[in-house]
């Protein structure tokens, strides 16, 4: 039973450490904003920077996840394309709409809000010519993917996605693991209740049932030596007690034996009268 008790806290363990973890993530990240927000800025971590009305060549990598961003004066607003980008060869290079994959960005201390309107993905290595043909807005070329690199670069950043990550991970574990130990702890208590009334087990008894080696009913243990006296105890002492009354009043003959019945009476009477009364 000793063993049983140890083992049951598991759970709460796990879930206190799941916890701990996820508040250490909750202040690495909130320490970190600072760091995030120049990572995901345009205006300072870019691939290349088209002016409005003008062209740029910009060499871009292979497998890479280009999104392209202009500035918005409010979050609800969108912002137009207004781009044509063309290979090496005088191709055109197709654009895609972006996803919720490419969020909305803010620069400046949230001053200044960024507005994806396309992403591109190339096979190979090319120096691609973007043409900005809108003439008041800049077009901002963000690498995602070399975001993402940089900012596990960041100790900061990098405690935060890791103790989230476990975090989330130990926290169901605890509950699954809390659960299991609860079931099998009413399970053994409904084992202990099946025992017979009248034997106390012993301690090889009690582990032998809680391995399930052994069946309840088969305690032998030790017999109890005081029970309740049920009701008419008094007549179950007197028969009891009958040979020995026979006994002493064979050798005794005239009042004296009457006085020695009477006071076993009385002795049976009080005896219920005393379990009735409570």
């Amino acid at each position: 039973m000793a063993e049983d008790s140890e083992t049951k806290p598991w759970g709460k363990w796990l879930a206190f450490v799941a916890i701990g973890l996820i508040t250490i993530s909750l202040i690495s990240f909130t320490n970190s904003m600072d760091d995030i927000e120049n990572l995901v800025d345009p205006e300072q971590n870019n691939s290349g920077i088209i002016e409005p009305g003008s062209n740029q060549v910009i060499e871009l990598q292979a497998n890479r996840i280009y999104t392209m961003l202009r500035i918005v004066e409010n979050i609800n607003n969108e912002a137009e394309l207004d781009l044509e980008i063309t290979d090496s060869e005088n191709n055109k290079v197709s654009i895609t709409k972006p996803t919720w994959m490419q969020p909305q960005r803010s620069g400046d201390g949230g001053k200044v809000i960024y507005d994806p309107v396309g992403t591109i993905t190339l096979d190979n290595v090319e120096n691609l010519t973007f043409k900005n043909s809108n003439s008041t807005s800049t077009v901002y070329i963000v690498d995602d993917q070399s975001v993402d690199l940089q900012a596990f670069q960041e100790p900061g950043i990098f405690l935060a996605f890791i103790s989230c990550c476990f975090g989330l991970i130990i926290l169901p574990l605890s509950l699954i693991i809390h659960l299991i130990i609860r079931k099998k702890g009413g399970i053994e208590r409904v084992a202990l209740q099946g025992m017979p009334t009248n034997r106390i087990p012993t301690t090889d008894e009690l582990f032998l049932i809680r391995e399930g080696k052994m069946n309840p009913q088969d305690v032998k243990g030790v017999q109890r030596t005081r029970s309740v006296p049920p009701p008419f105890a008094g007549t179950r002492l007197m028969k009891s007690e009958h040979v020995n009354s026979e006994n002493l009043t064979e050798k005794v003959e005239g009042p004296s034996r009457s006085k020695i019945v009477k006071q076993q009476v009385d002795a049976n009477d009080e005896d219920w009268q005393s379990w009735d009364s409570g």
